[in-house]
């Protein structure tokens, strides 16, 4: 080895095993801190479970105390009188109002759409009721002369109502158990109850988890108390949200089992996961963690049953109520448009979510000082360019599927037209214009990411050429192909051959390989660079040739004036009449020994010479046994030749 080889070793040596060293010792004290973390808030946790009994026991002497000194008498009178003016505001109210919301109630939604209409103005009415009794309860409260600290109970318990009433009037108005014309989601009856009761008891528990520990806290000076009833509630509420997924899952397993579905992915254990997952990042101390996670399940979730949601409010149009068929079978735009809107307002909602999450300063956010901040300026204007570009591939997309779907289905016996032209190149055209799009979208998210793109754009293109030498007969079909289709050469539907094997109707053109579909049934896919000469046999028409037998005793000016005249009926008959562009016609063709041979010949559109020659031997047929004629016979015949007699 070389001297000046054995420093440059151990060097390189030196630093990787610095590196290596430092990267393990920051590993370690990454986890020693983790670690510290995760005991001061178990610890914390454990004295809050604790302490919580004695502070408790504080909490009721105190209120027994106030229960013995009057104040409790005054602050259940001014309770009585908040209950009194909200709840007869709002009987007030309901006495004018009861009748029009029970003729919306009763009212058929012809539409889902008339439903969304039907649920705004019900939502109106229910909704101007609870924030009559909300400001009357709010109002008298800031009012009356309260005791201290029994106000800050009074707001308490008034928010832990409204938020029960107003979740429970939104979920019913969505799921309108008893209603289903008036329903807003995909969601079946039997499931319905379940849901509005649902919903409305983890409210109850959310806000309680919410409302009732700071007023311990604020009030009681009660906070390992309310540390204990925050984590209780927590736990109801992971109990209760496992156990709402394990019922779903398994009604949706029976209806599955039903129908005799394949079996799918268990959604169930992912939402479990997750679930469980934040309860124990939350009780660990961990809840930014958790909230993040939370966000970003939400999104998830809200972006995988977006396009159930959106179509099940044009289910009427698109006649489906399968989900994955409606983009397809939709003859209006807007619905995919609206679909596109509402990801892109989950995505910035989310977005929105995990900024105020991480608690970026709007100054930090604007000036992009924060590198947090900064990349999520640049995945918004990602996600903002996506949008714009999926809007434009829809537009795109549907203008072509419409055309594809206004064009008629394909008739093998009719001649060639702009139709099929069309059904042979919008299908590539469409999927070219997808690959256009999607190359284009990613060079620009990377650029707007900060990703430098002119060596990855230098990079394939010595990519490319590297392709070029390497998959010449790739190369070679796709460029052959394309000569193909912008000679016209063949089409969606044609009939043709190439060689003396390859025939068959053209089912489907890609980019590589055309589709031949053989009369017998089997499906051959050929590369362009392998047709070579291409007949075509659906082009323009066809002439059909056929021979007809007779003995050398019939006057072939007479079968010729036959064939002639059954040419002409055929052109009048009203179903093969149209076909035909020449009229079948006859001739005296060749004489043999014993037989003469009359050629028949007629022209017709690509395909239907068969029903065509089918129909004309018929009567042909029928036109001789008519008139006494029979065919020649097929094998040999004996002529006998009376001899003259001798003058």
């Amino acid at each position: 080895m070389r001297p000046w080889l054995i420093p440059l070793a151990g060097a390189i040596a030196g630093t990787a095993s610095s590196t290596a060293s430092a990267d393990e010792f920051g590993l370690q004290r990454l986890t020693g801190l983790a670690s510290a973390y995760v005991s001061t808030n178990l610890e914390a946790l454990r004295n809050d479970f604790a302490l919580a009994l004695s502070e408790a026991q504080q909490l009721g002497a105190a209120i027994a105390a106030a229960l013995s000194d009057g104040t409790a008498v005054r602050s259940v009178t001014f309770a009585l009188i908040l209950v009194v003016v909200g709840a007869g505001l709002e009987w007030l109210y309901w006495t004018f109002a009861a009748a029009p919301l029970r003729a919306i109630i009763n009212t058929m939604a012809t539409t889902p759409r008339h439903a969304v209409g039907l649920a705004l103005r019900r939502l109106g009415y229910l909704g101007f009721g609870v924030m009559l009794f909300t400001a009357s309860t709010v109002g008298a409260a800031l009012i009356l002369p309260w005791p201290p600290n029994v106000d800050a109970l009074v707001i308490t318990a008034t928010a832990l109502v409204v938020a029960v009433r107003s979740t429970w009037i939104i979920a019913d108005v969505v799921v309108s158990p008893h209603h289903p014309s008036l329903r807003l989601a995909a969601i079946q009856s039997y499931r319905s109850t379940f849901v509005v009761s649902g919903v409305a008891w983890l409210t109850v528990l959310a806000a309680t988890a919410l409302l009732v520990p700071q007023l311990l806290t604020t009030v009681g000076s009660a906070s390992h108390l309310a540390g204990a009833v925050r984590v209780g509630m927590g736990g109801l509420v992971t109990v209760s949200l496992l156990a709402a997924v394990r019922i779903a899952s398994r009604r949706e397993d029976g209806r599955d089992n039903e129908r005799r579905r394949r079996p799918r992915f268990p959604k169930a254990l992912i939402a479990s996961f997750v679930i469980v997952a934040t309860a124990i990042l939350a009780l660990l101390g961990g809840g930014r963690t958790a909230a993040v996670l939370v966000d970003i399940a939400i999104v998830a979730a809200l972006l995988g049953a977006s396009k159930r949601i959106v179509f099940f409010f044009w289910r009427d149009a698109t006649g489906s109520d399968d989900d994955k068929t409606a983009t397809e079978t939709s003859p209006d735009m807007l619905p995919v448009i609206v679909l596109a809107v509402v990801r892109f307002a989950t995505l910035v909602a989310g977005a929105a979510g995990l900024i105020l999450i991480m608690q970026v300063p709007l100054a930090e956010l604007t000036s992009g000082s924060n590198p947090f901040a900064q990349f999520a300026l640049q995945v918004a204007d990602t996600v903002a360019l996506g949008f714009v570009v999926y809007l434009g591939w829809i537009a795109i997309r549907f203008a072509i599927d419409r055309r594809l779907r206004q064009l008629a289905p394909l008739d093998p016996h009719s001649p060639a037209t702009e139709n099929t032209r069309l059904l042979t190149l919008l299908p590539l055209l469409r999927t070219t214009l997808a690959i256009v799009f999607v190359t284009l979208f990613a060079l620009s998210a990377l650029w707007t990411l900060g990703v430098q793109i002119a060596p990855l754009l230098a990079g394939a293109g010595i990519f490319g050429l590297a392709i070029g030498f390497g998959a010449q007969t790739l190369v070679r079909d796709v460029i052959s192909g394309v000569f193909f289709l912008i000679e016209d050469v063949f089409r969606i539907g044609e009939y043709i051959e190439s060689g003396a094997t390859t025939k068959g109707t053209v089912e489907h053109i890609s980019f590589r390989t055309v589709a031949l579909r053989h009369h017998n049934g089997p499906l051959t896919f050929v590369p362009y660079g392998l047709l070579g000469t291409v007949r075509n046999d659906s082009r323009d028409w066809v002439i059909d040739k056929f021979n007809i037998p007779l003995p050398l005793s019939v006057d072939s000016e007479k079968i010729r004036r036959m064939i002639k005249g059954i040419g002409e009926d055929l052109t009048l008959d009203p179903e093969l009449g149209p076909l035909i562009r020449e009229p079948l016609k006859g001739k005296l063709y060749r004489v043999d020994p014993g037989v003469k041979i009359f050629r028949c010949k007629f022209m017709t559109a690509p395909g239907c010479q068969f029903d065509l020659r089918t129909a004309a031997l018929k009567k042909i047929e029928a036109a001789l046994a008519e008139a006494g004629i029979s065919f020649a016979s097929a094998g040999p015949e004996t002529i006998f030749v009376r001899k003259a007699p001798d003058p």
